[in-house]
């Protein structure tokens, strides 16, 4: 199990735009402005994912990389997280799978505060990717967590759940 710290311009998001809980991010970014640590986020290399997804996907993806060459990670869960970290500045601590081995580990960091409890870890590597294949062809578009916030903040999300004025500038 490896964990490091990436940008926002390296991960690729869920589809799940815009935020489920505003309460949750405004949480979330108190505790970045405050200089705490977060939980880690899970994240798949990109190209063990690949691996997974339909040519139709593929084809997506592989446009998508060539105006996105830094983004070589998926995340599982983590959004609100990603979120908070990209407008307060900060990396984003992730922990990489890469095999069901990671997971397992990931586990048992849950009582530590380290992992949040989340669905990816009753998951093989396996089936997380095939989560994340489902995931994205329900939704076929690709966005960094750094273009995400971007847009969040141009589409008057952030100013309206009152977090604008206290962001650093992406």
């Amino acid at each position: 199990m490896k964990t490091i710290a990436l940008t926002p311009h390296q991960i690729i998001t869920l589809n799940d735009y815009p935020i489920y809980s505003v309460e949750t991010l405004r949480m979330y970014f108190s505790r970045c402005q405050n200089g705490q640590t977060l939980p880690l986020v899970p994240v798949i290399r990109k190209a063990i994912v690949r691996q997974y997804f339909t040519l139709e996907l593929s084809e997506e993806l592989a446009s998508f990389e060539q105006a996105n060459p830094l983004a070589t990670y998926f995340m599982l869960d983590g959004s609100h997280r990603t979120t908070a970290l990209a407008l307060t500045g900060r990396d984003i601590d992730v922990i990489v799978y890469a095999a069901d081995a990671d997971i397992a580990e990931a586990r048992g960091l849950v009582d530590t505060g380290r992992v949040l409890n989340n669905a990816t870890l009753v998951h093989s590597l396996a089936e997380n990717c095939m989560i994340l294949r489902q995931h994205f062809q329900e939704r076929a578009y690709f966005m960094t967590v750094q273009q995400k916030t971007e847009k969040l903040i141009r589409d008057n999300y952030i100013a309206h759940y009152g977090l604008l004025e206290r962001c650093n500038k992406l």
